[in-house]
C-alpha cells in the first residue's frame, strides 16, 4: 500500500519531470516564441514543485489521514508502473527526428495525462487545504494545455 508522503511524491516527481521537459525543450526550440512559452511553461511546473513540498512537509505526520484508502490503492499501483514524463535520454531518443508541432502535440498528451492524475487524486483527498491546492494546479494544468494549441 502507497502512503500519502509516496502519493504526493509521486505528483512532486510529475512537476520536476515536467520541469526538466520544459526546460530541455526551451534549451532546444528554434524560435523565440516557443522558447518562451517552454521557459513560462517550466516555471509554472517549478511553482507546482513548490506546493507538493509544502503539502509533503504539513502532512508528514498525519499522512494517513490525508487519503481515502480504498480509492487510492489499486489506482496508485497502476500510477506508480508510468511515468508522465520520460527522462532526458529517452526523450532526446524519441525527438531527434520529430518537428516542432509533434513535440508540442507529445507536451499536450502528457499535460493532459497530469491533468487526469490530478483528478484521481483530488477524489481521493480529504484535506481541503490540499484539495483547494490540487484544484488550483488543475487549473493551471488545463492551460498549460490551451497555451501549447496556441504554439501550433
Amino acid at each position: 500500500m502507497f502512503s500519502a508522503h509516496e502519493i504526493l511524491d509521486i505528483a512532486l516527481n510529475i512537476e520536476v519531470e515536467g520541469f526538466k521537459f520544459y526546460r530541455e525543450m526551451a534549451d532546444k526550440a528554434k524560435d523565440e516564441s516557443t522558447r518562451s512559452t517552454f521557459k513560462f511553461l517550466a516555471a509554472q511546473e517549478e511553482e507546482h514543485m513548490v506546493t507538493f513540498r509544502t503539502l509533503l512537509k504539513k502532512f508528514e505526520d498525519e499522512a494517513q489521514d490525508l487519503l481515502n484508502w480504498d480509492e487510492a490503492t489499486e489506482y496508485l499501483k497502476t500510477l506508480s508502473e508510468h511515468k508522465v514524463f520520460p527522462d532526458a535520454k529517452t526523450l532526446e531518443e524519441m525527438f531527434k527526428d520529430s518537428t516542432p508541432e509533434e513535440v508540442i502535440k507529445y507536451a499536450i498528451e502528457r499535460e493532459k495525462d497530469t491533468v487526469i492524475f490530478y483528478y484521481e487524486l483530488l477524489d481521493m483527498l480529504r484535506d481541503y487545504e490540499a484539495k483547494e491546492a490540487v484544484n488550483k494546479i488543475i487549473k493551471e494544468e488545463k492551460k498549460h494545455v490551451v497555451i501549447l494549441r496556441e504554439l501550433l
